[in-house]
């Protein structure tokens, strides 16, 4: 494995053994918690943290499987729509979602197709542009990009979850 894989592999995270960079577990910020929590907002206007869970793996399923591999169709399933860059009340994501846990598996499904892409790319596939790119960003660029972007929201999570818990200075 090349040292680009390496990194990559380790910022996105052990698929089945958890291992990597910390900050690259989404599930793992919400273990533990029950739906009402993972549906609860401070106020009105706020995203739930099973939204920035659920954008976290959106986002990684057009960046990799989008601009990286080209796929054209059934990057998302049926009502998962709602993940994407608009802000959605949280009784739209509860009508819009089966179930937490069809959410936590796609969550899943998404990091393992990602990876398992990531464990295809030789040294020279990480600094070509494919054509399917936006912005003319080569894979190196999106995949930490996406990786960065997925940090964003976890941060975003820890606050929530903090705030659930009552431990506003103290986010895990």
């Amino acid at each position: 494995m090349s040292e680009w894989n390496e990194l990559a592999v380790w910022l996105y995270g052990g698929v089945k053994d958890d291992r990597g960079y910390w900050y690259s577990h989404p599930l793992h910020f919400v273990d533990g918690l029950t739906e009402e929590e993972l549906f609860w907002v401070p106020d009105e206007t706020a995203l739930c943290m099973l939204w920035h869970v659920g954008h976290i793996a959106h986002r990684e399923r057009l960046h990799v499987g989008h601009f990286l591999q080209g796929i054209q169709k059934g990057l998302f399933p049926a009502g998962y729509e709602v993940f994407g860059t608009e802000w959605v009340p949280v009784d739209d994501v509860r009508r819009a979602v089966d179930s937490v846990d069809a959410v936590f598996g796609w969550v899943q499904e998404v990091r393992e197709e990602s990876r398992a892409f990531i464990d295809t790319l030789d040294d020279d596939d990480w600094h070509r542009v494919p054509l399917t790119s936006e912005l003319e960003m080569t894979t190196a660029q999106w995949i930490y990009a996406t990786v960065g972007h997925g940090a964003i929201h976890l941060g975003k999570i820890q606050m929530l979850r903090a705030m659930l818990e009552g431990e506003h200075d103290s986010p895990r």
